[in-house]
């Protein structure tokens, strides 16, 4: 009778245990305007000194953990330029929230922090790293490109062309393989990068921008694809320039 009674003890600790978990879970995923109201200290990111000579501005997006004491605890890149994604991080680790209170009690936080750097000749605003009091310039913002120039020669066949990726893949005529960076392959670094390619008229590659990927891995990958070669792309039997998007696995095997 007593193993039973014990038996029946064990149980009922362990589903109160079980209880008291699920009642309090150690995490949360919470909104980023939510957690915005939280920040009690906000450091501003640095622009790379490389980055602002090469005009390169845009969005990085990280997920962030946030401790139960209001530190951020660990930063995710989610996607952005591999020359401004350090600064933002190493800027964003220095930011301090309110604690998160769940029933009272403080719990730790997934959320997801962004970034905006910006340049053009105006003052900065608040909260924006650059020199621009907004966002993004309207082309970048609305996904629209600059008006053909005025020497185009036939208005009735575009400049540029959008294809999908599995269009572009058959069209390539030379790959060359990123070469893994030693210190990504150290931390057993993996994942996709994913980059925004422009093909000219002859199959060269002439522009590549991230779209997404660790920044560990991304400037190995756009150093790759620059060096691609595809047959030019027809229209009409007339070549153009071709958008298009390209994606670079990198994986350790073991």
């Amino acid at each position: 009778m007593s193993r039973h009674l014990m038996a029946a003890v064990i149980l009922l600790v362990t589903l109160t245990a079980v209880a008291a978990s699920q009642a309090a879970p150690q995490r949360i995923r919470v909104d980023d305007k939510a957690m915005a109201a939280q920040i009690v200290t906000k450091v501003p990111p640095d622009y790379p000194p490389l980055a602002r000579q090469a005009r390169i501005q845009g969005l990085i997006i990280l997920r962030a953990q946030i401790g139960k004491s209001g530190d951020v605890e660990n930063l995710q890149l989610i996607s952005g330029h591999p020359m401004l994604a350090p600064a933002a991080i190493e800027a964003v680790k220095q930011w301090k929230y309110k604690p998160f209170l769940l029933n009272g009690e403080p719990v730790e936080v997934e959320t997801r922090i962004t970034v905006n750097f910006t340049l053009s000749d105006k003052p900065p605003a608040d909260g924006v790293a650059g020199d621009a009091p907004g966002g993004l310039p309207s082309a970048e913002k609305d996904g629209t490109e600059p008006s053909l120039p005025s020497d185009t020669p036939d208005p009735a066949v575009p400049r540029r062309v959008r294809v999908s990726s599995g269009v572009s893949q058959r069209l390539l005529v030379h790959k060359v393989a990123p070469q893994y960076p030693p210190d990504a392959r150290e931390q057993r670094i993996q994942g996709v990068v994913v980059m925004k390619v422009n093909i000219d008229k002859d199959g060269n590659i002439y522009n590549v921008e991230l779209i997404s990927g660790h920044p560990m891995l991304a400037p190995a990958a756009i150093e790759a694809v620059k060096r691609w070669k595809y047959r030019p792309y027809l229209l009409n039997g007339t070549p153009v320039e071709v958008d298009t998007q390209v994606q670079i696995n990198f994986t350790l095997a073991g």
